[in-house]
């Protein structure tokens, strides 16, 4: 008996899916976007943003901006965008919102729709580390996606187009559920106006600015620069 239970110390089991799921609920997974163009070679400068993510709260944080997007009890999703340097946010309501409410569009970056659509070449891995790689040709379009199904967290993702070819990486990810929350109640402490309000407060500064900049107007979803810019070939799907 001793030595079946010797034995069976080092067997190491493997999580299964639903334990992955529950031990990636709080996220911070940090993404590179490199951007070449296929004609000349020229490599654009890399874009990076840090994934946060709990159960029903999702961030996409770039060098200034932060885009938050908060699932309700009603399955709706409401945005707020912060300004790290101001510690400011602009707050939306779901109704304010144009074009797609997918939540694992949010959650994942990719939505289970678009991977739906997608060819499955092979899988390597196994528990939490399974990985599966999808092709999708869309037109001149090649999208190919080496999806952490058991973390719903793309590994890399690359969109080759005739004049461009966009990768997005993961470059480190970290599951500490105390951290993730600190990261969220920080930003939950910045001052905060309401999108229907601004015109009423033209006189702020920050506010001034924003609608100047054009920052206020929410758009898809997708990877933004310092600017508040949506990126060329992100979630367009």
């Amino acid at each position: 008996m001793k030595k079946l239970i010797a034995s069976l110390a080092f067997i190491t089991p493997l999580a299964s899916a639903a334990q992955c799921d529950l031990d990636s609920q709080y996220v911070q997974a940090h993404y590179q976007v490199s951007n070449q163009q296929t004609t000349t070679n020229a490599l654009a400068k890399d874009q990076q943003f840090t994934l946060w993510r709990t159960p029903h709260q999702v961030a996409e944080q770039g060098h200034e901006l932060v885009e938050v997007w908060q699932q309700l009890r009603n399955q709706q999703i409401r945005p707020i965008r912060y300004f790290q340097a101001q510690q400011r946010g602009i707050e939306y309501q779901p109704t304010e919102v144009h074009g797609q409410q997918d939540w694992s569009t949010k959650y994942q970056l990719v939505s289970d729709n678009f991977i739906a659509k997608m060819t499955l070449t092979n899988e390597q891995g196994e528990g939490c580390e399974r990985l599966q790689n999808y092709q999708l040709v869309q037109g001149d379009t090649k999208i190919e996606l080496a999806w952490l199904v058991n973390k719903k967290l793309i590994s890399s993702m690359r969109i080759s187009k005739p004049q461009l070819t966009q990768t997005l990486s993961l470059v480190s990810v970290h599951f500490d559920k105390a951290d993730v929350l600190q990261q969220f109640a920080n930003w939950d402490s910045y001052q905060t106006t309401d999108y229907a309000d601004i015109g009423d407060n033209e006189s702020d500064p920050f506010l001034a600015k924003m609608i100047n900049l054009g920052f206020i107007e929410h758009g898809a979803s997708g990877f933004y620069d310092a600017n508040g810019k949506a990126l060329s070939g992100g979630h367009s799907h």
